[in-house]
């Protein structure tokens, strides 16, 4: 029978992973939060270009 072979590879995902992502508008490292409005709604806001 043949040998099943995985279609992405492994290591090269876990190094991309491991890498520290910069951010593209200040250049810092990123860092994200959930920030709620008072009516409630939900947005992701990036904490390292408000400093």
């Amino acid at each position: 029978m043949a040998e099943k072979k995985s279609k992405t590879d492994v290591g090269a995902r876990a190094e991309a992973k491991s890498r520290i992502q910069r951010c593209s508008i200040c250049g810092n490292k990123v860092e994200v939060v959930l920030s709620v409005s008072p009516t409630g709604k939900k947005r992701l806001r990036r904490a390292c270009c408000e400093s």
